[in-house]
C-alpha cells in the first residue's frame, strides 16, 4: 500500500486514518467546533467550508482559517468545498470554486485540499501545479448519490484522478444492493494489488455500505470518514469509537498485541 505522509500522520500505513468533519455556519460555533472536534479521538479534520455562510467573502475566509488551525493545532487538516451537485451545502461557480481553493492553499494553514474530479476537469488550470508549489496534498474527489457505477468505470476513475495528479483519489458512491457494496470492495482490493502506489479512498456510502468504512486496513482505503458526534458529513457515516472498533475486530490478527 502507498504511503503518504501529511503533517504527522502516515496515510496508507497500518489501519485507515479516521477523519471527522468541521460544520459550521459563523465564525463562534466555528471556533467552538473546532475546539471540540480537536479533542476527539480522530487522526484527521475536514473542514466542510460549504456550510459556511461567509465562504465566498476572502477576507473572511483569511481569517477563518486561522481560527480553525489555532483551534486544532497540529492535527492534519483537508479543506473541502463540496459543491451542491455532489452534495454540498450551498452554490458556488467553477471561477469562484478554483479561485477560493487557490487561496486556500495560499494561507498556508491547510494541509490538504479536497478538489472535486469532475470541476477541475471542466476547467483545465494550473491548480494542481499550484499545489505543489504550496506543499498542499490533493485529494480528488467524486461522489455518486444515486448509484454504484460498473466495477471497470470505479476502477478506472482512480486511476484517472492519479493520473491527473491526485496525491490521493476518493471515490464515493451509493448501493442500491448488497452486490454493489462486494463491488466496491472488490475493486478496492484491485486497486491495493495492482496499483500500490496509488494512495486511495473508496466508500459506498449510506447505511447498507457501512462496512466499506472500516475494511481500509485489508482492502486499502488509507482514510475513512466518522461523525463527529453532531454532524454528518455523508450518508452513513458512524461514530469513530463504532469505526475504530470495527477496524480492531476487522483488522485482528492472531497473537498480535
Amino acid at each position: 500500500m502507498s504511503k503518504l505522509k501529511v503533517r504527522n500522520l502516515e496515510l496508507g500505513k497500518g489501519k485507515p486514518k479516521v477523519c471527522v468533519p468541521l460544520v459550521a455556519k459563523n465564525f463562534e460555533e466555528l471556533f467552538s467546533e473546532a475546539l471540540r472536534i480537536s479533542q476527539l479521538d480522530c487522526d484527521v479534520i475536514e473542514w466542510r467550508a460549504d456550510y459556511f455562510m461567509y465562504a465566498h467573502d476572502e477576507r473572511f475566509m483569511k481569517k477563518a482559517a486561522y481560527f480553525v488551525r489555532y483551534a486544532i493545532d497540529d492535527k492534519p487538516l483537508i479543506f473541502t468545498y463540496r459543491t451542491l451537485q455532489e452534495g454540498g451545502g450551498q452554490h458556488i461557480g467553477l471561477d469562484d470554486y478554483i479561485k477560493l481553493n487557490r487561496m486556500m492553499m495560499d494561507t498556508g494553514l491547510v494541509d490538504v485540499v479536497d478538489l472535486e474530479f469532475e470541476m477541475v476537469l471542466e476547467k483545465p488550470s494550473d491548480i494542481m501545479v499550484h499545489a505543489k508549489e504550496k506543499n498542499v496534498k490533493v485529494l480528488l474527489s467524486k461522489h455518486n448519490h444515486l448509484l454504484t457505477p460498473e466495477k471497470n468505470q470505479m476502477y478506472e476513475t482512480i486511476k484517472d484522478m492519479y493520473q491527473l495528479g491526485g496525491d490521493i483519489s476518493k471515490l464515493s458512491v451509493t448501493p442500491n444492493s448488497q452486490q454493489d457494496v462486494l463491488n466496491v470492495l472488490e475493486i478496492s482490493n484491485k486497486v491495493k494489488e495492482n496499483h500500490p502506489e496509488i494512495p486511495f479512498v473508496l466508500i459506498s456510502m449510506g447505511e447498507m455500505g457501512q462496512l466499506s468504512r472500516m475494511t481500509g486496513e485489508l482492502y486499502g482505503s488509507v482514510l475513512t470518514y466518522a461523525s463527529n458526534g453532531k454532524y454528518l458529513s455523508a450518508p452513513g457515516q458512524l461514530p469513530i469509537s463504532v469505526v475504530r472498533e470495527g477496524m480492531e475486530v476487522i483488522g485482528y490478527k492472531r497473537g498480535s498485541k
